[in-house]
């Protein structure tokens, strides 16, 4: 009488070799899995600084406009000496956060080296653009507050990414 855990006859030998996976297959599936992320991941990362980039781009839109309804609800912009810098942010009572919730270094997103994160402000160059910025977000202003331009950069400083002077 045969063992009642072996199988009958060759054909059913052959259907118990088929209930796992062979070694070929697992590889053949990894070797695709690695495939498609070496291609995804680049554009993912990509995707993320891009996604950075832009922010911080929007970001120095909200400044201007900011800065454009201090000018329209006071008649002149804030002056050089009214804007404090302290490590990357601003601080003036009577812009921020009456006209913006905060400028400091949590509200830029590019990696970039810790002292040219956040804001930094300057008198508006007689050479447009500046090209001396000290953080990726600058306000650029005149001593008499009638002028007022925002300038974004890359995070090594390079490169201007947006300007309102255009």
């Amino acid at each position: 009488m045969p063992n009642s855990q072996e199988p009958a006859n060759s054909q059913e030998k052959g259907n118990l070799r088929n209930h796992g996976f062979t070694l070929v297959e697992v590889m053949a599936v990894v070797v695709i899995l690695a495939v498609l992320a070496a291609v995804a991941i680049p554009k993912l990362t990509s995707a993320a600084e891009t996604a950075r980039v832009n922010a911080d781009i929007a970001t120095g839109h909200e400044v201007k406009m900011a800065l454009d309804r201090y000018q329209v609800e006071n008649g002149v912009y804030p002056t050089i000496d009214e804007m404090v810098v302290n490590s990357g942010a601003i601080v003036n009572a009577n812009f921020v956060p009456k006209y913006i919730s905060k400028l400091d270094k949590s509200t830029t997103q590019q990696r970039a080296a810790e002292d040219v994160k956040g804001f930094g402000v300057k008198q508006i160059p007689a050479s447009w653009p500046d090209t001396t910025p000290s953080n990726l977000i600058m306000i650029y202003l005149t001593p008499d507050g009638l002028g007022a331009e925002v300038c974004t950069y890359n995070s090594d400083l390079s490169q201007v990414l947006w300007t309102s002077a255009y």
